[in-house]
């Protein structure tokens, strides 16, 4: 049921690593179709979000919900910092991978490395191979980017143990008119659609009440406390855009037994 793409990270000094699924990468507008239908209904809101938290499941199961987030970003956005966790390895501070750029079926996209080396200078910065080379969560977000924006980099952020405040201080100085910043996180996992509701009713109610110390059931939880810290600093309210569950936007591929949340959220500037 992962069948949409697949992805590759060319490091500089080796072969391509870091595939996310086994998946038809020559048919390129399978991809690019299905990212525009989940970007062709996106919610009307007041202004561009200056962030986003977006879900990084298969696209059958969180692909709907993302768009929701997506179609919504300003065009004219230059560099894009997604910050995601680390499923596989585990360590201390952020990863940055040594890439030179990501590549999907729709192109390659180039990281923004003058931002990649000012965060570089802190000692939370680490290049850890392992952690990057199959991880997904930065990896899903990008075919949305590459449908909605005409030319940018990225900045890939992956989060280990680290304080979220401190995570903020580093990244927040760089978000601006021109540089989005992205939590990439599904929420509560494996519970019954019933019970995975009122579980991610609890979080997102966290998120949008702005409550750092508040309940966040969800595998990029420190990815969101980040997005959350850096709110206050740059005096963000966040929106609600949509939230579903796995059984809700793929009934045809599970049960209501064991499902995953996902959420998508904006951060506006508040008038």
């Amino acid at each position: 049921m992962y069948d949409f793409f697949e992805l590759v990270c060319r490091r500089r000094d080796g072969p391509a690593t870091g595939c996310c699924w086994p998946v038809l990468s020559d048919r390129p507008d399978s991809l690019k179709n299905e990212v525009q239908l989940f970007l062709a209904h996106g919610p009307k809101i007041a202004s561009y979000p200056v962030m986003l938290i977006s879900p990084h499941a298969g696209y059958v199961f969180s692909g709907p919900v993302a768009g929701k987030g997506y179609s919504t970003i300003n065009k004219n956005i230059k560099t894009v910092i997604i910050i995601g966790p680390s499923h596989h390895v585990g360590f201390y501070g952020l990863c940055i991978t040594d890439v030179d750029y990501y590549q999907t079926p729709l192109g390659n996209v180039p990281l923004e490395q003058t931002i990649i080396s000012k965060l570089r200078k802190s000692p939370l910065v680490h290049v850890i191979h392992p952690a990057d080379d199959t991880e997904h969560s930065i990896e899903v977000q990008v075919p949305f980017l590459q449908e909605s924006l005409s030319s940018f980099s990225i900045v890939p952020i992956i989060t280990g143990e680290v304080d979220p405040a401190e995570a903020a201080d580093l990244v927040c100085p760089f978000v601006n008119e021109t540089t989005l910043l992205v939590a990439s996180s599904d929420l509560s996992h494996y519970h019954s659609s019933t019970e995975a509701k009122a579980i991610d009713a609890q979080t997102i109610h966290a998120i949008l009440s702005g409550d750092a110390d508040g309940p966040i059931d969800a595998c990029g939880k420190t990815a969101i406390r980040v997005v959350m810290q850096c709110a206050k600093r740059l005096n963000l309210a966040p929106e609600l855009l949509d939230a579903r569950n796995s059984f809700e936007t793929a009934p045809q591929y599970g049960s209501a037994d064991r499902v995953v949340g996902y959420a998508s959220i904006a951060y506006l500037k508040k008038k």
